[in-house]
């Protein structure tokens, strides 16, 4: 319990002093989609397949704390300081550096009894948390072209019939804008 204590509180405290370089609609929409991640893998692995789980068997209170702090806080971390306009090897050794010190707190969480394993093993995880990291990133750069997407149709040259083409390869769509109240 000390350790999610420790995790939730430096969370927040990375959360209030880190320098952003992601915005704030980022953090906030990135960290409900690694929320939802989260929950979904969590709900089949721990509650259905009782693969690994929090605490004790079933639903606790504590994965509460995990869920709100622990969780957005390891998203933004890694958004955060993610190269993204660097080379594609150093992109590659960042996500194994943050797969890595993944591990270890998974480690250290399973020593310390805020997570227990049954048929898991931290192999597995060794293996999931590249592909769950580019998962956010890539969820990131999808909200990115979004807001890009958001900003060109704001901007509409007929305010009477506004619409929006996109394109992709050879397959183009045309968005009708509603009129919102």
């Amino acid at each position: 319990m000390p350790l999610l204590i420790f995790t939730a509180i430096g969370s927040v405290l990375t959360l209030l002093f880190i320098p952003k370089r992601i915005s704030l609609l980022e953090i906030y929409t990135t960290s409900f989609f690694a929320n939802f991640l989260a929950t979904l893998s969590d709900m089949y692995l721990d509650v259905k397949l009782d693969y690994y789980g929090f605490f004790n068997k079933g639903l606790d209170w504590e994965y509460i704390v995990i869920f709100i702090f622990i969780y957005p806080a390891a998203n933004f971390i890694v958004l955060n300081f993610y190269p993204y306009k660097k080379t594609f090897f150093k992109k590659a050794t960042y996500i194994f550096f943050c797969s890595i010190v993944t591990i270890i707190f998974e480690y250290i969480s399973l020593k310390t009894e805020v997570f227990y394993y049954k048929e898991w093993k931290i192999w597995y995880s060794a293996i999931c948390y590249p592909f769950i990291y580019t998962i956010l990133i890539l969820n990131l750069k999808f909200i990115r072209f979004l807001n890009k997407f958001n900003k060109i149709t704001d901007s509409s040259p007929n305010p009477q019939s506004p619409s929006s083409i996109i394109t992709f390869g050879k397959m183009r769509l045309k968005f009708k804008h509603l009129d919102h109240p």
